[in-house]
């Protein structure tokens, strides 16, 4: 049962950093700016996303370590 939701949030992570890296590209591809304003300007997007799917990632950790605590807790009643 765990595996599978640690399967799931790996998952939901490359999902997450395909999409963006997608995003980024489609960005270039129609940009106004200048080339070193849309590279300081996917920096600053890459750093928030990252920033973004990390504490993502780490919610989920947490909510996994709930389930299982919950579950010993059942197992052992």
């Amino acid at each position: 049962m765990f595996d599978q939701e640690e399967n799931s949030g790996r998952t939901f992570a490359v999902g997450l950093l395909l999409g963006a890296l997608i995003g980024a590209g489609v960005a270039l591809l129609f940009a106004p700016q200048s080339g070193e304003e849309t590279r300081r300007l996917i920096r600053k997007r890459t750093r928030k996303l990252a920033h973004t799917a990390g504490d993502k990632l780490e919610d989920f950790r947490d909510s996994v370590k709930k389930i299982r605590r919950r579950a010993e807790e059942a197992i052992a009643d």
